[in-house]
């Protein structure tokens, strides 16, 4: 597999799942193959159309990786696709709001950040 067939994989990947992580590019330039087998299970546990749909998905990603502390990048990545998928950023910011009770503000305040950063809400100075 060429690099140029890597990246192509990687290119429609990001069309389909709205975005590619640094672990995707590392995977595909160290074990393509990983990748090839990887992408099936995600596209079936995660960005197909079976009982919930994508937005709702998206809205249980970003709450277990605000909850996870993942990092920002990544959970902002999740609330650009909730949006694409039809979530306002007022339902992305109660399914962080979730995240509090059981999880504590650490991982709500990590949550926002993400949010924040894709929503670009108006600041008080």
């Amino acid at each position: 597999m060429t690099m140029q067939e890597k990246k192509e994989y990687l290119e429609e990947m990001g069309r389909k799942r709205g975005y590619v992580l640094e672990m995707h590019r590392i995977m595909a330039a160290v074990d393509f193959e990983w990748v090839k087998k990887y992408d099936p299970f995600l596209e079936y546990t995660y960005t197909s159309q079976r009982l919930l749909d994508r937005k709702t998905k998206e809205l249980l990603q970003i709450a277990v990786e605000a909850a996870l502390r993942a990092d920002v990048e990544q959970i902002q990545a999740h609330v650009e696709v909730a949006l694409k998928e039809g979530a306002t950023p007022e339902e992305i910011l109660e399914a962080l709001q979730a995240v509090v009770m059981p999880m504590g503000m650490l991982a709500f305040r990590r949550g926002l950040q993400a949010w924040a950063a894709a929503v670009k809400p108006e600041m008080v100075e």
